[in-house]
């Protein structure tokens, strides 16, 4: 994978844990965790899906050189927070639909390493099932 490809995925990943993050919350590796997280999920499409989303990842990358002149991995975080929302808001659909595939998929991740070791499943009656 390319250089500028995965940058964009880091810069992404660490946009999405940094918008979902609590006030209290100090920890930098979920933004890297996500972003490896999508590496890999990206890796392990089918050969017939890997070069769209690789082309869709370089084009939102590549989207505010039209306003500010710099690649979304290059933006201040409050820029690429704003350049999220609007993908987000978006008239254009595939730019929805890509924030909403990474955004669930880096969230799956981030909630997973915050969660993941605390989580308990609970019985009907409310009292923990045992593990």
């Amino acid at each position: 994978m390319s250089q500028l490809f995965e940058q964009a995925i880091l810069a992404l990943g660490e946009t999405i844990a940094h918008e979902r993050r609590s006030a209290d919350d100090s920890r930098p590796l979920l933004g890297v965790n996500a972003a490896e997280f999508l590496l890999r999920v990206h890796r392990q499409m089918p050969d017939y899906l890997r070069p769209p989303f690789h082309i869709l990842v370089l084009l939102f990358d590549a989207w505010p050189l039209l306003r500010s002149g710099k690649f979304f991995h290059q933006l201040s975080l409050d820029n690429r927070l704003t350049e999220l929302d609007k993908w987000r808001q978006s008239r254009l659909e595939f730019r929805r639909r890509f924030v909403e595939f990474h955004m669930s998929l880096a969230l799956f991740c981030i909630y997973s390493d915050l969660y993941g070791q605390d989580y308990r499943h609970e019985s009907t009656t409310g009292a923990p099932a045992s593990p």
